[in-house]
């Protein structure tokens, strides 16, 4: 992939230290919200800014980071097409250090930035620290000619892979490019082009679509390829035919191998919500086991993200609707087939809320890993940081993720010897 001229630290990133003015890092646990406009006035076909805004797991809004909208050195400026029901999607990496978003580098307003040719207006991928420090270098000129790219996921900061769609074949569908690049590989040119959403689960590649006789989630070749020609397979179990009148899948949650969560946005009365996939291994194929939607209200969802503990899964989902309507943030345990949705949050007026997922954790400056607790007398290291590591693992949260795993499943035993080295090792 052909890269850009990268300007070495934020601090020569003038247009960007606005963005950090009065910001603070993540806070371990809470939930980022990816929020389509600024309220100032109703979201229209031209270009609308981006917000991140970070959520306690109860919905309460922690603080609002502004995607800067103009170009500065090698960061450039992006927006969506603010009537898009499709863009606006966020995924925290495999390693958990950042977020990735995408984008088009257009003006506010104006025209469809979707309609621009990739050449003159490039689709963006962002990249996000725990710090909130935005790297938007990466501006393709060869992927989704004339429409939108519309979510992408890092494994590791460094390579990327995009998913979206466009009429112009050679730049559709899955995408793999690295941090900086301006050029892609076209991973997989067979069908289906039109893509939504991708993850990474068990070291294998995922993505969603609602196109053709792909209508769910499909496996990209085999682990995580990052060349072209790989095969994509819709996963046995879901229809392969029917459009999206019978399904219509963007964000999905692999709570462990056997049982996947899929964020729907039909309307509630034709089978939107969020469906229970298990895998029967005598069949051979996954089976819908039911849609939670009691209290949902009238709306399907689009953006999902869950956390397993100890056999139960609670999930987050950002409701669908059209964009003319603000809509929410919710919360359901799956107890059942009938578990109530709970409203953390509702989009501020002429605002839309689209990608949700766990904020980023490590990626800026780490002092010491083993003070767990985040303490500072002395000594640094105590018992207590062991029993903080323990609360973490117990979680999920993934900072127990010492030796930086990716497989399933991800916190295992080696990460208890991982901390005792570390903390054997001390602190600098």
């Amino acid at each position: 992939m052909k890269k850009r001229q990268a300007l070495v630290g934020v601090a020569v990133t003038a247009g960007f230290l606005s963005v950090a003015a009065g910001q603070a890092p993540f806070s371990s646990g809470n939930l980022a919200v990816m929020q389509i406009g600024d309220g100032a006035a109703a979201l229209t076909v031209g270009g609308a800014p981006l917000f991140v805004v970070e959520m306690n797991p109860s919905g309460a809004v922690v603080q609002s980071i502004a995607v800067p909208t103009t170009t500065s050195g090698a960061n450039r400026g992006m927006v969506v097409r603010g009537t898009s029901t499709s863009i606006g999607h966020l995924i925290r990496s495999v390693d958990g250090q950042y977020l990735t978003f995408t984008g088009i580098e257009a003006p506010v307003g104006g025209t469809s930035p979707s309609a621009t040719p990739a050449a003159t207006n490039p689709r963006i991928v962002a990249r996000m620290n725990s710090q909130g420090v935005i790297d938007s270098s990466t501006a393709l000129e060869d992927a989704y000619n004339a429409d939108d790219i519309r979510a992408a996921i890092t494994t590791n900061g460094t390579d990327l892979w995009t998913v979206g769609t466009s009429g112009t074949f050679s730049s559709a569908g899955i995408r793999y490019t690295t941090l900086g690049s301006t050029t892609s590989i076209q991973v997989s040119s067979g069908p289906p082009t039109n893509t939504r959403m991708l993850g990474i689960f068990g070291g294998q590649l995922y993505i969603s679509s609602s196109s053709g006789s792909f209508l769910g989630v499909s496996t990209v070749g085999t682990g995580v390829p990052n060349t072209s020609g790989e095969l994509i397979t819709l996963l046995p179990g879901f229809p392969t035919g029917g459009g999206t009148a019978v399904s219509s899948v963007y964000d999905f949650y692999f709570a462990d191998a056997n049982t996947l969560y899929c964020a729907d946005d039909r309307t509630v009365a034709n089978g939107g919500g969020i469906q229970k996939w298990t895998y029967d291994s005598f069949l051979g194929m996954w089976l819908l086991d039911y849609t939670l939607s009691t209290d949902l209200g009238t709306e399907g969802c689009r953006g999902l993200v869950g956390r397993t503990t100890k056999g139960v899964t609670t999930l987050w989902a950002t409701t669908g609707g059209s964009v003319a309507n603000p809509n929410s943030v919710v919360r359901v345990v799956d107890n059942g087939a009938l578990s109530p949705f709970t409203v953390l949050a509702t989009a501020p007026a002429n605002t839309h809320y689209r990608g949700i997922d766990f904020v980023p954790t490590g990626g800026g400056p780490v002092p010491c890993y083993p003070n767990c607790d985040g303490s500072t007398g002395s000594p640094l290291l105590t018992a207590n940081d062991f029993q903080c590591f323990l609360n973490k693992y117990a979680s999920g949260d993934t900072y127990a993720n010492c030796d930086g795993s990716t497989g399933n499943p991800l916190l295992t035993a080696n990460d208890f010897q991982c901390f005792l080295n570390k903390y054997a090792g001390g602190c600098s």
